[in-house]
């Protein structure tokens, strides 16, 4: 072998093995600089392994509970969620009828996590491990009512994003326990589920009285934890869209939402505009409760411009993986709008995946919801989908940028990026006067 040949082979194999290194690198807890001060990584309920993965643009976290369950969460806004979670969990085994209630639920989730399978909590659901103890939970209140659960729209996955906890006969109680309880009724933390479950079985049964119990706040919790209640933004939980969730079944929140477009924003039933939100109520790859908030969101962007060019790519969107990112861009840019001094927008700016805000001056804000960005070829692809702008344009990250991704955005035309956005006044978990910093 040609001794050019042999060098360029060694040379390939060197870039494969770094390539093949880095893309399994852990990354320290500690180390991550967009969650600093965000969440603690171990409080009395639950401890947060020091190693997290990289999983392309998401961080994966572990996490051990008192039950010995190990959660492993894909992204930031999953682990805000998950850790409020368990601090319910935790803050309710304390009381005496949630001691009770957890009695029963404990059966269906002591098995949780052991063994070689966790539990995986990913943003599009598409990644969960579920062992055989795992699919047990959702047996406790399903085995009550044989062949009484209604079937609903498959999403993406083949899962049904509208079945949250309870069924048919006792859905009306878990919603109501969830609200109760500052949970979200459609969550896929199996911990949530088997709990729900067990509520709305004792009640049903009649062992437990009318009300799951009533949350104001939990003692010994961590101010992180609790400020969250298991939100990525301030504003992020809104009393009125709750009791919407806690009141009404899917379909009947369908139509909520739908007097909500009516009346708020004023769109008539024979424009298009309300066809095109019709159609996204539709889409199985939204859960209720996204569909519920990104309409709160629309109602406080209604001022912007290019309403249709959003609705058209909620109605088509076609992996829950994307929905999740358009729920959290939404939510990110109305907490802007609303909040930030100086940032207002006017203007949508929309490709086929993504949706960006074009302010007042021109310039274009790309906020994307992703935990690490790196030159990678996932990467390259969003920077070539954010549209040309007669002004500037940005990009607002969740998470953490590398100096191979600002060399990329560069590059690409992209004249700055901000990273670990949580800590800009707008987004501040917990902050109690959001206009007094600037972004």
């Amino acid at each position: 072998m040609k001794p050019s040949r042999l060098l360029s082979i060694l040379l390939a194999l060197t870039l494969l093995s770094i390539n093949l290194t880095f893309a399994a690198d852990d990354i320290h807890y500690q180390d991550i600089k967009s969650l600093k001060n965000i969440i603690p990584q171990q409080d009395s309920y639950y401890t947060i392994s020091s190693n997290v993965q990289i999983d392309n643009i998401y961080y994966t976290f572990t996490i051990t509970t008192p039950e010995s369950a190990d959660l492993q969460i894909t992204s930031i806004p999953s682990l805000i969620k998950t850790i409020h979670e368990l601090s319910v969990i935790e803050w309710y085994k304390s009381t005496p009828q949630g001691n009770q209630v957890w009695a029963g639920a404990k059966g269906s989730v002591k098995n949780i996590g052991k063994g070689a399978k966790a539990v995986v909590l990913h943003p599009g659901d598409s990644a969960v491990a579920i062992g055989r103890s795992v699919a047990k939970t959702g047996r406790a209140i399903g085995s009550f009512f044989k062949g009484l659960v209604k079937k609903e729209p498959k999403s993406s996955s083949g899962k049904d994003l509208d079945k949250g906890a309870g069924n048919i006969l006792t859905a009306d109680v878990a919603r109501k326990a969830a609200y109760d309880l500052h949970l979200d009724v459609y969550s896929k933390n199996p911990l949530v589920i088997a709990l729900l479950n067990e509520i709305s079985k004792q009640q049903w049964a009649g062992s437990i009285g009318v009300s799951a119990a009533t949350y104001f706040t939990m003692p010994g919790l961590s101010s992180a934890t609790a400020i969250t209640t298991g939100a990525l933004t301030p504003g992020a939980v809104i009393d009125i869209t709750e009791r919407m969730i806690r009141d009404n079944s899917p379909e009947e929140l369908n139509r909520e939402l739908q007097r909500v477009m009516r009346e708020i924003i004023g769109y008539s039933k024979d424009t298009q505009e309300y066809q095109l939100f019709t159609d996204f109520l539709n889409n199985p790859n939204f859960d209720p409760r996204q569909k519920a908030y990104i309409t709160l969101y629309l109602t406080q962007l209604k001022h912007v411009a290019g309403m249709s060019n959003v609705l058209s790519v909620l109605k088509n969107c076609r992996e829950i993986e994307n929905a999740v990112i358009l729920y959290h861009q939404l939510q990110l840019m109305a907490a802007v709008d609303m909040n930030a001094k100086n940032v207002k927008f006017s203007q949508y700016a929309t490709n086929t995946n993504r949706i960006y805000g074009i302010i007042s001056s021109g310039d274009l804000i790309a906020i994307l919801p992703f935990d690490y960005a790196t030159s990678s070829k996932f990467m390259k692809n969003e920077l070539d989908m954010i549209p040309e702008v007669k002004g500037t344009r940005s990009i607002w990250l969740l998470g953490d940028a590398t100096k191979s991704f600002s060399a990329l955005a560069k590059k690409s035309g992209i004249d700055a990026i901000y990273d670990g956005i949580l800590k800009f006044g707008a987004f501040k978990l917990g902050a109690t006067d959001l206009k007094s910093d600037d972004m």
